[in-house]
């Protein structure tokens, strides 16, 4: 007896986030610029995806007063759950050191100290670390660290870091100890001097520069990355309007991208080497 081929089955249906993504979620990625395609704005989506309907921020002609900051409030705690933290001490600490000797060669070094831009600091390493090679440079002068996540903000704040192999303090040396002293449960914390140099700041890099300007340094490192391309363009617009002629621009390897043209904004390479350090023209 010749036997049936069996039915084939139908394809599973496809959630409702995967046919059309949440409005929120994509009013989200439109606000901090994340490209919908990209990791940022795939946890954005699944994670609108997944709130009750209770959970969800609702618009409405009563969305003032109470009503919106409630809505901000819960747009802020799903920017913090999708955001990338991946960061630690001295990342790259070449390109840190490098920028800080060209710091040093500035007029800036001269005057009150240099004032940098830590944009997209997330929980604080990069621009504490900025601070200390400041520090011991000689150099003393202001970190500004800017951040649309408020969780990691607040962590940078409390400046509370696991030490380890693969913890933020990976990269610590025993000459940074001074800076960066040992708590007695084994995390490391960091020393007021330089938490004195370091202003931390909730602020959309798309909504322009932070005061006070211009700066003589802005870092802005694997961020640009996870924006879409009209938003990178903006981005990178906001990051060299912040910087002082003669001043300095660090971004980090793949956010610069062939529809990205540092000439048109007064750019010139320093070197490109994974990360890109460009000088803006016109006297110091």
């Amino acid at each position: 007896m010749t036997r049936k081929p069996p039915h084939p089955q139908a394809p599973p249906a496809l959630a409702p986030s995967v046919l059309a993504p949440p409005a929120l979620a994509l009013e989200i990625c439109r606000r901090i610029g994340a490209n919908p395609a990209g990791p940022i704005g795939l946890r954005l989506i699944g994670a609108c995806a997944a709130l009750m309907p209770g959970d969800a921020p609702e618009d409405g002609p009563d969305a003032s007063g109470d009503a919106a900051r409630a809505r901000e409030a819960r747009i802020a705690r799903l920017i913090d759950g999708a955001t990338n933290r991946e960061t630690y001490f001295f990342r790259d600490r070449r390109q840190l050191a490098a920028l800080c000797a060209l710091l040093a060669g500035g007029t800036a070094a001269a005057l009150a100290g240099p004032s940098v831009w830590s944009a997209g600091c997330a929980t604080g390493e990069e621009a504490y670390s900025i601070a200390i090679l400041l520090r011991e440079a000689g150099l003393g002068g202001s970190v500004t660290a800017t951040d649309v996540s408020r969780a990691a903000l607040a962590a940078a704040e409390a400046a509370l870091y696991r030490s380890g192999p693969m913890s933020a303090c990976r990269e610590v040396k025993p000459a940074d100890h001074a800076h960066l002293p040992a708590l007695p449960d084994g995390r490391r914390t960091v020393a007021a001097a330089i938490r004195g140099m370091v202003r931390l700041r909730e602020h959309n890099i798309l909504s322009g520069p932070p005061s006070p300007l211009p700066f003589d340094a802005v870092l802005c490192r694997n961020v640009l990355i996870y924006m879409d391309d009209a938003a990178r363009r903006s981005a990178f617009s906001v990051l060299a309007a912040a910087v002082r002629p003669g001043g300095l621009l660090l971004l980090g390897p793949g956010d610069l991208t062939p529809t990205l043209d540092p000439a048109a904004h007064g750019l010139r390479p320093c070197f490109h080497d994974g990360a890109a350090l460009f000088v803006k023209d016109g006297p110091a």
